[in-house]
């Protein structure tokens, strides 16, 4: 899915780069590979899959997501619980509404 103009200049607005992103979800508590993976994502705009066993909370989930969303980065994340103690880590891209100025006459 190609970003228009009009919605690149709409997402991350507080101008995060990469290694903002990777530090700030790092310290939401994801372990470097599931940040990374994460950051990585964001600058590329995919979406993507994987699964590991680092270890992953519900509430650690919900601070990326925020975070995410926060700042507009184009994406959203999404864990389940996998077999053999794995997580399933699913990255998805997000749109925003992209607010339109009045034109004035």
């Amino acid at each position: 899915m190609a970003v228009s103009a009009e919605e690149a200049a709409f997402l991350n607005p507080n101008k995060l780069n990469g290694s903002q992103v990777l530090e700030r979800l790092k310290a939401i508590g994801l372990s470097e590979l599931d940040a990374g993976l994460v950051t990585d994502c964001v600058n590329v705009h995919k979406a993507v899959m994987w699964q590991n066993t680092d270890e992953v909370s519900d509430a650690q989930v919900a601070a990326a997501r925020k975070f995410l969303d926060d700042n507009r980065l184009g994406v959203s994340v999404e864990v389940s619980p996998g077999r053999f103690g794995k997580f399933i880590w699913e990255t998805k891209l997000v749109r925003y509404s992209v607010q339109k100025s009045a034109v004035s006459s």
